[in-house]
């Protein structure tokens, strides 16, 4: 009876074994989707089944990648009873470029081997002529005592020895310089293959599914994973014509792909959604009020007025027309891609299938183009600057991302900022440089600290009074609009109190853009117009205190 069941275990156990016979089905990448900083991979393949329970294997050769994002899907008649990812540790890479790689660098270190032991067989020969010159040197002493032997043996003598220490002297040199060579070579491929992957390990990746399939079929699979070691960004280029009238504004995704697979004829989108990694709504907190109980000096001013992000690339010295021939087909259409909305973010689809290799190198590929209507100005805080900056102004149809931004200006390049997000019909400025035939100055006319006595009691409380004139003056040929900032300081303690201020003319625009104290004159000046603000204002603060930003 125990021999009956052994027996029944052992065929059942044979049974199940070869019912899950492992199968390595080929598969190939067909779709990515890439975020700021990893990769969604989508692999497709297609085997004939048989009726029954089977176990098949679909190799990745990723370097590095999230094993908690493995899916698969199955399309055919039948059961998915798991899909799970394994690894089996191999004594070489799997990926070919490593595999080529290390090989090229056995190879060369083989080579560099053998060209050191042919120089080390000709450090010998120099030792050993260098001992037999020394022996020739004693004889000859020795013979000349005996009989003076014959110039022709001495010039002989001298001749083979100076000829044999020359090629050996040669033969090392050239030696030196291909082992140098070598090592040169040996290093660059390291560099190569520390950048295809500084974390490959010496494995192969599979995604093991399980399927119970209900007849004898051609099945088909879709698997996806995460893979890290690739990501996206975006980088625009801004053109602005002679005209100043509009803006053309060109989107590029910046990929860069190391991830140890080859993306060949794949489909590409690009996604600006943020996988979540260990993120959870804030929670409140209870918002109090208190009392600092350390002493702290008194401040004024609306603080350092600067120009928004976008103002801050370094500028060029001057405004220059760029000279270009136009040509007579005109200019080639850009392929941009088509964006997708989604219920929080948005995809761009690569219209076209791409290839793109695993290297220490980045694609560009662009995603959209659109010509906007732009509103051109000068941009002037002397307060801060003497330089006038030409400006454009425009509103995005569409939302943009944070990225790099190069500026063109008439053809010519003019530099690079940053762009900060913006919201589709937000507003974003563009630094075309600084315009040295738009002049302003700001001079102070007067600060004056009036009498401090009343009567014969001084008074404890300081009262200055500051005036200061802003002057625009318009060198150029033709009409330009000035937005003119200035700032009128403002208290932070009732112990320091700003009045009697007085602007003239008046300002466009009081507190620009939410800035408490900061005013903006818009004008428009003429051919060799000029024009004058003045700005007025009483301090008043005790006698004792250390005001800081006056």
């Amino acid at each position: 009876m125990k021999r009956l069941c052994l027996s029944t275990v052992l065929g059942l156990l044979m049974v199940i074994s070869s019912a899950f016979a492992e199968e390595i089905i080929p598969s190939r990448i067909t779709e990515v989707t890439l975020f700021s900083g990893e990769a969604l991979v989508k692999r497709g393949a297609t085997a004939t089944v048989q009726k029954g329970l089977q176990e098949f294997l679909i190799e990745v050769e990723a370097f590095s990648m999230d094993k908690d994002s493995v899916s698969a899907k199955v399309f055919g008649a039948g059961e998915v009873y798991g899909v799970q990812f394994k690894e089996v540790a191999v004594q070489e890479s799997p990926q070919d470029k490593i595999r080529d790689l290390e090989q090229k660098i056995k190879d060369l270190k083989h080579s560099s081997r053998v060209l050191s032991d042919q120089r080390d067989v000709l450090s010998k020969k120099e030792k050993f002529l260098e001992s037999l010159l020394a022996f020739a040197e004693m004889q000859v002493s020795k013979d000349i005592q005996t009989h003076f032997p014959k110039i022709e043996d001495l010039n002989k003598t001298l001749d083979f020895l100076g000829s044999q220490i020359e090629t050996i002297h040669k033969g090392r040199q050239a030696l030196d310089l291909k082992l140098e060579a070598i090592d040169e070579q040996r290093k660059m491929l390291e560099r190569e293959l520390e950048s295809l992957g500084r974390d490959y390990k010496k494995v192969r990746k599979f995604l093991e599914i399980v399927f119970n399939s209900s007849r004898d079929q051609t099945i088909t699979f879709e698997t996806s994973y995460i893979s890290r070691n690739a990501g996206w960004e975006p980088l625009y280029k801004v053109a602005v014509p002679p005209s100043l009238n509009t803006i053309d504004l060109t989107m590029f995704a910046r990929i860069r792909q190391k991830t140890g697979e080859d993306w060949t004829n794949v489909a590409v989108s690009l996604s600006n959604v943020i996988p979540l990694r260990g993120v959870t709504p804030p929670e409140p907190s209870p918002w109090t009020l208190d009392i600092p109980r350390y002493k702290t000096s008194a401040r004024i001013g609306a603080g350092p007025m600067v120009m928004e992000k976008a103002l801050q690339a370094p500028a060029a010295d001057s405004i220059e027309e760029g000279v270009s021939e136009p040509h007579p087909e005109g200019e080639a259409a850009i392929a941009v891609a088509r964006m997708k909305e989604l219920p929080f973010s948005f995809e761009y689809e690569i219209p076209r299938r791409m290839t793109i290799e695993s290297r220490d190198k980045e694609t560009m590929l662009p995603l959209f183009d659109r010509n906007l209507k732009g509103e051109c100005f000068h941009y002037v805080v002397p307060q801060r600057s003497p330089l006038t900056f030409l400006v454009c102004e425009a509103k995005a149809d569409k939302e943009l991302l944070s990225g790099p931004l190069n500026v063109y200006f008439s053809g010519r390049y003019v530099g690079k900022t940053y762009l900060m997000e913006k919201k589709a019909g937000e507003a974003f400025r563009v630094n075309l440089g600084a315009d040295r035939e738009v002049k302003v100055s700001r001079v102070k006319l007067r600060d004056k600290v009036k009498e401090t006595f009343f009567g014969n009691i001084e008074r404890d409380t300081i009262v200055r009074e500051f005036a200061y004139k802003l002057t625009q003056e318009n060198l150029k040929n033709n009409p330009v609009q000035i937005l003119l900032l200035d700032s009128i300081p403002i208290s932070r303690t009732d112990k320091i109190k700003v009045k009697d201020i007085k602007m003239n003319p008046e300002p466009t625009e009081r507190n620009y853009r939410d800035r408490e104290g900061v005013m903006l004159w818009n004008n428009r000046l003429e051919p060799g117009e000029h024009s004058e603000v003045t700005v007025e204002f009483v301090v008043t603060y005790p006698k004792d205190a250390v005001i800081s930003g006056l």
